[in-house]
Protein backbone atom coordinates (compact mmCIF):
# COMPACT_ATOMS: atom_id res chain seq x y z
CA UNK A 1 0.00 0.00 0.00
CA UNK A 2 1.46 3.42 -0.90
CA UNK A 3 2.31 5.64 2.07
CA UNK A 4 0.11 8.37 0.64
CA UNK A 5 -2.97 6.18 1.19
CA UNK A 6 -2.40 5.83 4.90
CA UNK A 7 -5.14 7.31 7.07
CA UNK A 8 -4.21 10.86 8.19
CA UNK A 9 -4.99 10.01 11.81
CA UNK A 10 -2.46 7.19 11.88
CA UNK A 11 0.44 7.80 14.27
CA UNK A 12 3.53 8.18 12.08
CA UNK A 13 6.24 8.11 14.76
CA UNK A 14 7.91 4.78 15.48
CA UNK A 15 8.76 4.59 19.15
CA UNK A 16 11.86 2.57 20.07
CA UNK A 17 9.68 -0.10 21.62
CA UNK A 18 7.96 -0.68 18.29
CA UNK A 19 10.86 -0.36 15.86
CA UNK A 20 12.77 -3.21 14.34
CA UNK A 21 15.83 -4.53 16.10
CA UNK A 22 18.69 -2.10 15.44
CA UNK A 23 21.25 -3.07 12.84
CA UNK A 24 24.66 -3.46 14.43
CA UNK A 25 27.70 -2.13 12.55
CA UNK A 26 31.21 -3.33 13.37
CA UNK A 27 32.30 0.25 14.11
CA UNK A 28 29.36 0.70 16.49
CA UNK A 29 30.73 -1.94 18.85
CA UNK A 30 33.12 0.56 20.48
CA UNK A 31 30.30 2.88 21.62
CA UNK A 32 29.35 2.91 25.29
CA UNK A 33 26.22 4.26 27.02
CA UNK A 34 25.99 6.35 30.18
CA UNK A 35 23.03 7.69 32.17
CA UNK A 36 23.57 11.38 32.91
CA UNK A 37 21.38 11.25 36.03
CA UNK A 38 20.13 8.47 38.35
CA UNK A 39 16.64 8.91 36.92
CA UNK A 40 17.92 8.05 33.45
CA UNK A 41 19.56 4.77 34.47
CA UNK A 42 16.55 2.54 33.63
CA UNK A 43 16.34 3.99 30.15
CA UNK A 44 20.10 3.70 29.67
CA UNK A 45 19.87 0.04 30.67
CA UNK A 46 17.13 -0.57 28.10
CA UNK A 47 19.16 1.12 25.35
CA UNK A 48 22.32 -0.78 26.27
CA UNK A 49 20.43 -4.06 26.12
CA UNK A 50 18.69 -3.28 22.83
CA UNK A 51 21.85 -2.03 21.13
CA UNK A 52 24.10 -4.66 22.73
CA UNK A 53 26.50 -1.96 23.98
CA UNK A 54 28.38 -1.49 27.25
CA UNK A 55 26.70 0.52 29.98
CA UNK A 56 29.25 2.47 31.99
CA UNK A 57 28.52 3.82 35.49
CA UNK A 58 29.64 7.42 34.97
CA UNK A 59 30.67 9.78 32.22
CA UNK A 60 34.19 10.09 33.63
CA UNK A 61 34.75 6.44 32.69
CA UNK A 62 33.91 7.06 29.03
CA UNK A 63 36.44 6.50 26.27
CA UNK A 64 35.91 6.77 22.56
CA UNK A 65 32.30 7.41 21.51
CA UNK A 66 29.66 7.51 24.22
CA UNK A 67 25.89 7.88 23.97
CA UNK A 68 24.72 10.11 26.82
CA UNK A 69 21.16 9.57 28.06
CA UNK A 70 19.73 12.90 29.25
CA UNK A 71 16.19 13.60 30.50
CA UNK A 72 15.24 15.43 27.30
CA UNK A 73 17.55 14.03 24.61
CA UNK A 74 20.27 11.62 23.56
CA UNK A 75 23.73 13.05 22.90
CA UNK A 76 26.74 11.51 21.18
CA UNK A 77 30.14 12.55 22.51
CA UNK A 78 33.60 11.85 21.13
CA UNK A 79 35.76 11.49 24.23
CA UNK A 80 38.91 11.33 22.12
CA UNK A 81 38.43 15.05 21.45
CA UNK A 82 38.31 16.77 24.85
CA UNK A 83 36.57 20.12 24.92
CA UNK A 84 34.21 19.41 22.02
CA UNK A 85 30.48 19.53 22.57
CA UNK A 86 28.31 16.44 22.36
CA UNK A 87 26.13 16.11 19.28
CA UNK A 88 22.37 16.43 19.76
CA UNK A 89 19.94 16.19 16.84
CA UNK A 90 17.93 19.41 16.79
CA UNK A 91 15.11 19.50 14.22
CA UNK A 92 15.12 23.29 13.86
CA UNK A 93 11.96 24.72 12.35
CA UNK A 94 13.46 26.53 9.37
CA UNK A 95 11.22 27.91 6.64
CA UNK A 96 11.60 26.17 3.32
CA UNK A 97 12.57 28.51 0.45
CA UNK A 98 10.12 29.43 -2.27
CA UNK A 99 9.65 26.63 -4.80
CA UNK A 100 11.46 28.30 -7.69
CA UNK A 101 14.62 28.85 -5.62
CA UNK A 102 14.53 25.53 -3.82
CA UNK A 103 16.47 22.76 -5.55
CA UNK A 104 15.33 19.97 -3.28
CA UNK A 105 11.64 20.78 -3.70
CA UNK A 106 12.12 20.88 -7.46
CA UNK A 107 13.95 17.56 -7.29
CA UNK A 108 11.12 15.94 -5.30
CA UNK A 109 8.55 17.21 -7.79
CA UNK A 110 5.24 19.02 -7.34
CA UNK A 111 3.21 15.85 -6.94
CA UNK A 112 5.34 14.41 -4.14
CA UNK A 113 3.50 13.71 -0.90
CA UNK A 114 5.51 10.83 0.56
CA UNK A 115 9.27 10.27 0.81
CA UNK A 116 11.47 7.42 1.96
CA UNK A 117 14.86 8.73 3.09
CA UNK A 118 16.89 5.55 2.70
CA UNK A 119 20.16 7.03 4.05
CA UNK A 120 18.76 8.99 6.98
CA UNK A 121 21.90 9.60 9.06
CA UNK A 122 21.23 12.32 11.63
CA UNK A 123 18.01 13.33 9.88
CA UNK A 124 18.98 16.60 8.19
CA UNK A 125 17.13 15.74 4.99
CA UNK A 126 14.26 13.87 6.68
CA UNK A 127 13.32 16.84 8.86
CA UNK A 128 13.73 19.12 5.85
CA UNK A 129 11.18 17.03 3.96
CA UNK A 130 8.76 17.19 6.90
CA UNK A 131 9.03 20.98 6.96
CA UNK A 132 7.96 20.91 3.33
CA UNK A 133 4.80 19.06 4.28
CA UNK A 134 5.86 15.56 3.24
CA UNK A 135 5.09 12.32 5.01
CA UNK A 136 8.49 10.74 5.61
CA UNK A 137 9.88 7.32 6.42
CA UNK A 138 13.53 7.60 7.51
CA UNK A 139 15.61 4.42 7.40
CA UNK A 140 18.93 4.26 9.27
CA UNK A 141 20.92 1.06 9.54
CA UNK A 142 23.15 2.05 12.49
CA UNK A 143 21.28 1.48 15.74
CA UNK A 144 22.88 4.29 17.77
CA UNK A 145 22.09 6.87 15.09
CA UNK A 146 18.56 5.50 14.64
CA UNK A 147 17.88 5.81 18.38
CA UNK A 148 19.03 9.44 18.36
CA UNK A 149 16.87 10.17 15.33
CA UNK A 150 13.81 8.50 16.88
CA UNK A 151 14.29 10.58 20.02
CA UNK A 152 14.52 13.77 17.94
CA UNK A 153 11.39 12.78 16.02
CA UNK A 154 9.54 12.26 19.29
CA UNK A 155 10.59 15.68 20.58
CA UNK A 156 9.60 17.30 17.30
CA UNK A 157 6.18 15.69 17.48
CA UNK A 158 5.67 16.90 21.06
CA UNK A 159 6.86 20.44 20.31
CA UNK A 160 5.13 21.02 16.99
CA UNK A 161 2.25 18.56 17.05
CA UNK A 162 3.43 16.91 13.82
CA UNK A 163 3.53 13.17 13.35
CA UNK A 164 4.76 13.08 9.75
CA UNK A 165 8.06 11.31 10.44
CA UNK A 166 8.59 7.61 11.12
CA UNK A 167 12.10 6.33 11.89
CA UNK A 168 13.16 2.71 11.70
CA UNK A 169 16.49 0.97 12.14
CA UNK A 170 16.97 -1.42 9.23
CA UNK A 171 18.97 -2.25 6.14
CA UNK A 172 17.35 0.00 3.52
CA UNK A 173 17.79 -2.56 0.77
CA UNK A 174 15.70 -5.12 2.65
CA UNK A 175 13.23 -2.60 4.02
CA UNK A 176 12.44 -0.93 0.71
CA UNK A 177 11.91 -4.32 -0.92
CA UNK A 178 9.02 -5.03 1.50
CA UNK A 179 8.00 -1.50 2.65
CA UNK A 180 4.86 0.33 1.53
CA UNK A 181 5.91 2.43 -1.43
CA UNK A 182 6.45 6.20 -1.47
CA UNK A 183 6.33 8.77 -4.25
CA UNK A 184 10.05 9.49 -3.91
CA UNK A 185 12.96 7.49 -2.53
CA UNK A 186 15.85 9.77 -1.57
CA UNK A 187 19.49 8.68 -1.33
CA UNK A 188 22.49 10.62 -0.07
CA UNK A 189 25.16 7.92 0.16
CA UNK A 190 28.54 8.38 1.79
CA UNK A 191 31.58 7.36 -0.22
CA UNK A 192 35.30 6.98 0.54
CA UNK A 193 36.90 10.38 0.89
CA UNK A 194 33.63 12.24 1.03
CA UNK A 195 31.29 13.15 3.89
CA UNK A 196 27.59 13.61 3.36
CA UNK A 197 26.44 17.16 2.79
CA UNK A 198 29.87 18.77 2.99
CA UNK A 199 33.21 18.66 1.24
CA UNK A 200 34.80 19.86 4.47
CA UNK A 201 33.99 17.43 7.29
CA UNK A 202 31.92 18.81 10.13
CA UNK A 203 31.58 17.22 13.55
CA UNK A 204 28.31 15.50 12.70
CA UNK A 205 29.69 14.06 9.48
CA UNK A 206 32.88 12.88 11.18
CA UNK A 207 30.79 11.05 13.79
CA UNK A 208 28.55 9.64 11.08
CA UNK A 209 31.51 8.26 9.19
CA UNK A 210 33.02 6.85 12.42
CA UNK A 211 29.82 4.91 13.12
CA UNK A 212 28.48 4.05 9.68
CA UNK A 213 31.49 3.97 7.40
CA UNK A 214 31.01 4.22 3.64
CA UNK A 215 27.84 3.19 1.81
CA UNK A 216 29.48 0.57 -0.37
CA UNK A 217 26.09 -0.91 -1.30
CA UNK A 218 24.76 2.38 -2.70
CA UNK A 219 24.53 1.18 -6.31
CA UNK A 220 22.49 -1.87 -5.29
CA UNK A 221 20.26 0.33 -3.14
CA UNK A 222 19.69 2.68 -6.07
CA UNK A 223 18.59 -0.21 -8.29
CA UNK A 224 16.13 -1.49 -5.68
CA UNK A 225 14.81 2.02 -5.07
CA UNK A 226 14.11 2.61 -8.75
CA UNK A 227 12.03 -0.56 -8.88
CA UNK A 228 10.01 0.46 -5.81
CA UNK A 229 9.53 4.24 -6.00
CA UNK A 230 6.11 5.29 -7.27
CA UNK A 231 7.45 8.33 -9.12
CA UNK A 232 11.20 8.84 -8.87
CA UNK A 233 14.48 8.29 -7.09
CA UNK A 234 16.47 11.37 -6.08
CA UNK A 235 20.20 10.91 -5.45
CA UNK A 236 22.21 13.71 -3.89
CA UNK A 237 25.75 13.92 -5.28
CA UNK A 238 28.71 16.30 -5.16
CA UNK A 239 28.38 18.59 -8.17
CA UNK A 240 31.35 17.12 -10.05
CA UNK A 241 31.00 13.46 -9.00
CA UNK A 242 30.03 10.81 -11.57
CA UNK A 243 26.41 9.58 -11.50
CA UNK A 244 25.72 6.69 -9.15
CA UNK A 245 23.18 4.81 -11.27
CA UNK A 246 24.05 5.69 -14.86
CA UNK A 247 22.88 8.72 -16.76
CA UNK A 248 20.03 10.40 -14.85
CA UNK A 249 16.76 11.32 -16.51
CA UNK A 250 17.15 14.85 -15.18
CA UNK A 251 19.25 16.75 -12.65
CA UNK A 252 19.17 19.96 -10.64
CA UNK A 253 22.55 21.57 -10.00
CA UNK A 254 23.57 23.78 -7.10
CA UNK A 255 26.93 25.36 -6.34
CA UNK A 256 28.37 22.33 -4.56
CA UNK A 257 25.82 19.55 -4.97
CA UNK A 258 23.38 18.28 -7.52
CA UNK A 259 20.25 16.12 -7.40
CA UNK A 260 20.14 13.34 -9.99
CA UNK A 261 16.61 12.26 -10.91
CA UNK A 262 15.77 8.72 -12.00
CA UNK A 263 12.17 8.10 -12.94
CA UNK A 264 10.63 4.98 -11.47
CA UNK A 265 10.53 1.77 -13.47
CA UNK A 266 6.92 1.39 -12.31
CA UNK A 267 5.68 4.60 -13.92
Amino acid sequence: MPLGRMKPAMTFISSPSHCQSPVRSSMEAGVSIVAMSPQMLPRAQVLASRLALELIPRSADAAGLVLEVHPDNLALRDCTRPGTRALVIEPHARRAPAYGRDLISRALGRGCRTVIDATAGFGTDAFDFVRRGKQVLAIERVGVIAEMLMEAARRSCEQHGRDDLTVISADAREQIAKQARADVIFLDPMFPGRDRHSARPRKAQQLLRALAGDDLDAEELARIARDKALKRVVIKRPRTAPPLAGKPDHCFRGRSVRYDIYFSHTR
